[in-house]
């Protein structure tokens, strides 16, 4: 058998330096030289000489042939990580909500998804509440207009924010444009006696006193005797008309009466029997008031 020694690497460097032996078949050698010594195709084995670069030796543990591992690894998550929740269930709703849409509540660790959240805050200041606190009863956790601002409707979040201011204000000092249109908060700073005044906001007088719209022609006393359906606009448009035309009201069904001739003695069609000049009940067989001696 002959052997071939083949030498990679530097000679001179002793770590570098591999020799691998192999041995060529005996009935190769010096076979195929001339055309009576040619090699058959079944019988031909070529040689091959085996090149290894140390550089790219490395070395595997052993424990690494006896025990294969069955684990499977997935890109993006450890082997030992819990699944990640893409959503959660709303406690108020008990709808599965994603997990973007949850809303925490400050102080505490519940949350709700964001709806939920801004219906509650609308609900509690439809109720004339400004110190929101967490759904839960007895909890510690609350709500602020700044921390819910972004999941909030406009409306929501300015009302909310002067409710606030109006809560700073005590109740002797407020009250609000008489016009249900306007209503916009006035604040009585009691500096002046002011009786007829201005909205700041819709510029239409009112009365301070009263804090009504303003009632030109009827005194304050007479004002605050009405009731509050007979103080509109057009009631007091009425009231002033019939002073100013002499009218008088059955003291029974508030209608107007207007006397054409006749006595102060005055039958309405309710049957209620009065006096035109003072207003005041009558006897019905007595055309005669004891009020006003007429």
């Amino acid at each position: 058998m002959a052997t071939e020694i083949l030498q990679i690497g530097d000679v001179d460097v002793d770590d570098d330096e591999l020799t691998i032996l192999y041995s060529t078949p005996p009935s190769l050698i010096k076979s195929g030289a001339t055309k009576s010594d040619a090699i058959s195709v079944e019988t031909y084995r070529p040689t091959s000489k085996i090149i290894i670069d140390l550089d790219d030796v490395v070395e595997v543990p052993a424990s690494s042939f006896t025990k294969r591992n069955k684990s499977r690894f997935y890109r993006g998550e450890s082997s030992n990580s819990k699944p990640r929740r893409l959503s959660f269930s709303c406690e108020i709703c008990a709808c599965e909500k994603p997990i973007s849409d949850s809303f925490r509540i400050l102080g505490c660790d519940h949350s709700y998804c964001t709806q939920c959240v801004s219906n509650y805050v609308a609900a509690r200041l439809q109720e004339s509440i400004t110190s929101i606190g967490c759904p839960v009863p007895g909890c510690a956790g609350f709500l602020e207009p700044q921390h819910c601002r972004t999941i909030l409707p406009r409306e929501v979040f300015d009302r909310w924010g002067d409710a606030l201011c109006e809560a700073l204000i005590l109740g002797a000092e407020r009250f609000y444009c008489p016009y249900k249109e306007c209503s916009a908060l006035l604040i009585n700073d009691g500096s002046e006696n002011v009786v007829q005044s201005e909205c700041p906001e819709c510029r239409r007088l009112f009365c301070a006193p009263c804090k009504a719209a303003w009632h030109d022609g009827i005194e304050c006393g007479e004002f605050q005797r009405l009731k509050k359906d007979e103080r509109s606009n057009e009631d007091l448009k009425l009231m002033k008309l019939a002073k100013d035309s002499k009218w008088i009201r059955c003291p029974s069904c508030r209608i107007y009466v207007s006397k054409s001739e006749g006595c102060l003695y005055m039958r309405c069609r309710c049957g209620m029997t009065f006096c035109y000049n003072c207003g005041a009940k009558m006897d019905v067989h007595l055309h005669y008031c004891t009020k006003c001696k007429h």
